[in-house]
């Protein structure tokens, strides 16, 4: 390694006997390696041009000829950057540049989220300041801190650690907390749905239905009040019920609808994006007086290795269409009415599934006469408050069992 910051030779050596040139070098001191015999009467190795003056002379004593094939080291590479000065200064301020370059941010990278997406930290990051191109030095991370956790109060910890032109934000969520369970009063559990009991899991009380059983609306499935022989037992029931039931949906729908027929008219916006600034690169932005949909195409910019630059070119290609009457068949009735009719009874569940259904289809007054039977598997349970055990039945003793 040492040895290119001098001038080095490539010698070929020639002669009736190369090994009496050898000896005579080895005797005079002078460094030669990277020996290489190409044939009984020449070899090749590396010297120092310094000494090509003493190897030339030994050689000749041993009545050999040397023949240089390429120089290289570094003062030959300087001799020739000597002649090239705008290279030299070109190379110069690449350099400089590229060392004040490192003083600012060119990238960001999001570690540790889970809940809080990278894009809403980025965004409230851009904010605060903290975006592509800015100075590493301005960045205080301790009062960053302080405003991006009033930004974002789903944070409970975040650091900007910066690596050259990489900023590295360093997150900690908060643990989601869960809403105290109310556990003061005498309550029961009931059925809030006539059904027949699939599970049962009781938490606090006492069981008065089990897995199998036909029940109706208001029924008590889990008790509050637990008479015993000597004395009353009182809590605040808790546990979930779920059961197999049956709900109807009867719904209608028009004969005749709207379609969309698209007139082959066509426009494409295009603009350029960088960081939030938009730049129209299109002479309208849409097709006035007309209905049409949208189709938006993004490109991002992306270097070796994906990190990502904050420019991209958006494509807005919109078709215009019009509207026209069409007749509804029966069979896209039924598709239809079907699909609201899941989406109604899914959303009148508290939780549960829709295991499955039937359903009959008639026109009729100009329209689509839907009648569902849709049968369920969904939680039942709902919590009301109990009537407190009376003292003549308790005979003076009373547990009541609430707050822990």
């Amino acid at each position: 390694m040492l040895k290119g910051l001098w001038e080095i030779l490539e010698l070929r050596v020639t002669g009736a006997a190369p090994a009496r040139c050898l000896n005579r070098w080895a005797a005079a001191d002078l460094a030669f390696w990277r020996l290489r015999q190409e044939s009984e009467l020449d070899f090749t190795c590396r010297v120092f041009a310094s000494e090509l003056p003493a190897l030339r002379r030994e050689a000749a004593r041993a009545q050999c000829e040397l023949r240089v094939l390429r120089r290289f080291g570094l003062p030959l590479l300087l001799r020739r950057l000597r002649e090239r000065p705008v290279l030299v200064a070109g190379t110069a301020l690449v350099l400089a540049l590229c060392l004040f370059a490192q003083g600012f941010v060119w990238f960001l990278r999001v570690e540790g989220n889970r809940r809080v997406s990278s894009k809403a930290v980025l965004r409230a990051l851009e904010e605060e300041g903290v975006r592509f191109g800015t100075w590493g030095l301005s960045i205080d991370s301790e009062e960053l801190k302080n405003r991006m956790l009033n930004r974002l109060p789903e944070l409970s910890w975040l650091a900007v650690n910066r690596s050259g032109c990489v900023a590295t934000v360093l997150c900690a969520e908060r643990e989601p907390v869960e809403p105290p369970v109310e556990r003061e009063g005498i309550c029961n559990v009931v059925a809030a749905r006539p059904g027949i009991i699939r599970e049962l899991s009781v938490l606090d009380g006492f069981a008065c239905k089990a897995p199998g059983d036909a029940v109706s609306e208001g029924e008590v499935l889990i008790s509050g009040v637990m008479e015993w022989a000597v004395r009353v037992q009182a809590t605040r029931a808790r546990g979930e019920v779920y059961a197999d039931t049956l709900r109807s949906a009867e719904l209608i729908c028009p004969a005749e609808t709207v379609k969309k027929v698209y007139t082959g008219r066509t426009e494409q916006c295009r603009s350029i994006i960088f960081q939030r600034k938009r730049r129209n690169l299109s002479g309208n932005s849409s097709i006035f007086g007309t209905m049409c949909d949208r189709i938006i195409e993004i490109k991002e910019w992306r270097l070796p290795g994906g990190w990502p630059l904050p420019v991209r070119i958006e494509t807005v290609t919109l078709l215009e269409y019009r509207l026209e009457p069409a007749a509804l068949s029966p069979r896209e009735a039924e598709t239809l009415l079907n699909a609201e009719a899941l989406r109604q009874t899914e959303e009148q569940m508290t939780a549960g599934t829709v295991e499955q259904g039937s359903a009959a289809i008639q026109k009729k007054n100009g329209g689509y006469l839907c009648r569902a039977a849709l049968n369920c598997l969904e939680l039942i349970s709902r919590t009301v408050p109990a009537e407190p055990p009376r003292e003549e039945e308790c005979n003076g003793e009373t547990d009541q069992r609430g707050t822990d």
